[in-house]
Order: C-alpha cells, then sequence, then structure tokens
C-alpha cells in the first residue's frame, strides 16, 4: 500500500474556508480526478458533506468520530486503523481536511500538492512539509501554482557499506564553472554558494555566467550523489574520491544536507558516472 496525500495549499498553508475549499481551479480539478479515479479516497466527514456526494469510481471512507453517522455510497471509519482495514493493500489517497491530514502525514509515502502562489484567507491548513523529510521529484509550474510531487526521504545511513550499496549517481545536464565574487549578483542561480573570508565561491552553469560577463574556471559536469546519508556517516566522500582517482578523474565534492554534490571534468562525465555504478555494485 502507498499512502499519498493530495491538496491544494496556499503559500500560508491555507487549503480550506468555512467547511468548504479555499482555492478552486479547473484544471486542479481535473487532475485531482485523474490521479484519484480507481483508489480508495479518505476524508472526514466535513470534507464528505462539503462535496455533497460520494466520489464515483472511488471507494469513499469518511473518518468520524459519530458512532452512528452514515451516508450512501460512503463505508465509514472511526478510526486511522479502522481505515486501512477498509483500503487492504490498494493505495490510499488522503483528501481532507485538515485534521484528517495531520493524522495521516506521518503515515504517508507521497504527496501531491498544489501550491498556490498566493496567501488565500481560511481556517483550515495542512500540515508543514519539512525539507529533512519530503524531497520534491517532480514540479510542474502553471500560472500561479504548481504541481508538486513529494516522495518521503528514506531514513539516513550513516554505515559506510550500505551508503555505497545505494549510490544513485545522477549527472545533470550542461557545462558549469567555479566562479569568485566578492558578493552574489543579482540574477545570478547557482548551483552551490561557498561563502569565505575572502570572498564568494559559486558553482554556475557557463551560459549563465557567460551572460553575467563572469570568469569561470574547471569547466566541470554536475552529477548529484541522491545517498540517504546522515550527516554522521564516515568514509563517504573519500570512497567516491579513491574510485575516481583510480580511472584518473579529478574531482571537487560539496557535502549537502539532503545530498553529496559532485563535480568532475566536463569531458569525463561519462567515464565518473561509469565509475560511480561500479563503485556501488561492488560494494557487499
Amino acid at each position: 500500500m502507498t499512502i499519498t496525500l493530495i491538496a491544494s495549499v496556499g503559500e500560508n498553508g491555507v487549503i480550506g474556508a468555512d467547511g468548504d475549499l479555499a482555492w478552486r481551479n479547473s484544471d486542479d480539478l481535473r487532475r485531482f480526478r485523474k490521479l484519484t479515479l480507481g483508489h480508495p479516497v479518505l476524508m472526514g466527514r466535513r470534507t464528505f458533506e462539503s462535496i455533497g456526494r460520494p466520489l464515483p469510481d472511488r471507494q469513499n471512507i469518511v473518518l468520524t468520530r459519530a458512532p452512528r453517522w452514515s451516508a450512501d455510497g460512503a463505508e465509514v471509519a472511526h478510526s486511522i486503523p479502522e481505515a486501512l482495514e477498509l483500503v487492504g493493500e490498494r493505495d490510499l489517497f488522503v483528501i481532507g481536511g485538515g485534521v484528517v491530514y495531520a493524522e495521516t502525514i506521518d503515515l504517508a509515502d507521497r504527496l501531491e500538492i498544489t501550491h498556490i502562489e498566493q496567501d488565500l484567507p481560511g481556517d483550515t491548513h495542512f500540515p508543514a512539509i519539512p525539507p529533512a523529510g519530503w524531497e520534491r521529484i517532480r514540479v510542474d509550474h502553471r500560472d500561479g501554482f504548481s504541481w508538486v510531487s513529494y516522495r518521503r526521504r528514506p531514513e539516513p545511513v550513516s554505515d559506510l557499506r550500505t551508503l555505497l550499496a545505494q549510490l544513485q549517481p545522477e549527472l545533470h545536464r550542461g557545462e558549469y564553472v567555479y566562479c569568485t565574487v566578492e558578493t552574489v549578483p543579482s540574477g545570478d542561480d547557482p548551483v552551490v554558494t561557498v561563502t569565505e573570508a575572502e570572498g564568494v565561491t559559486l558553482v554556475l552553469p557557463r551560459e549563465q555566467a557567460d551572460q553575467l560577463g563572469m570568469v569561470g574556471v574547471f569547466p566541470c559536469a554536475w552529477i548529484t550523489l541522491r545517498v540517504p546519508s546522515s550527516l554522521h556517516a564516515v568514509g563517504l566522500t573519500a570512497a567516491v574520491a579513491t574510485a575516481l582517482s583510480r580511472h584518473d578523474i579529478s574531482c571537487n565534492i560539496i557535502a549537502g544536507y539532503h545530498h553529496d554534490h559532485l563535480f568532475v571534468p566536463a569531458d569525463r562525465s561519462a567515464d565518473a558516472v561509469a565509475a560511480l555504478h561500479a563503485l556501488s555494485h561492488s560494494s557487499p
């Protein structure tokens, strides 16, 4: 079973007002139908009553504390475990309201969020989505809002052998360069920013550096090391650097909170990715 929370959320976290949606959009409603069609949907009683009818071609499960509440076309659950029993092994979508989202977000595997680019008036909020716990895997920008798919980040790992076995290098398109500046110029969108007493080091797409008239060095490819590394892990950077050095590939590794970022000579990017895959597959 996969549990997915789906909601349309304002910049201030608001999703509802007076028992109804705080925002409506025809394209967003079509996307909601496409994603949830054929799947069980879990909602609170107020959400069900605001819709006014069961959603067609979906198993409608209503979570309520009222012992005698019932409605045609709806299955009633009085707790989250009871609702999950009704679902079985099928994938479940949680569709509101705020209390039900709050009670299920810790169980969720995925989030399908419409991020609305404005504050909304209302009295019902979606729970916070901490970046440490959730990773954006797909973003579709629209006029005034974005559809964003999240997946839960795996638990951080500190054992080196386990980390190497889960190593997933991702090569980004384009060429990048290192630039040193006193201050970050406006209109700049660096991949990495390192601030030191001597100045600021940026890693920029080469095209952007050229447009800004910035002198870049070390033409390189950018590889994201997607691995669930704990900040307490020891040896990952050394293992990667050693593996690349065996192939005479120089590298610069910058550790981030969520991923490590590796920069290698632009003309050796394919060799570097192959070496990293080999390192992962050779780990016990």
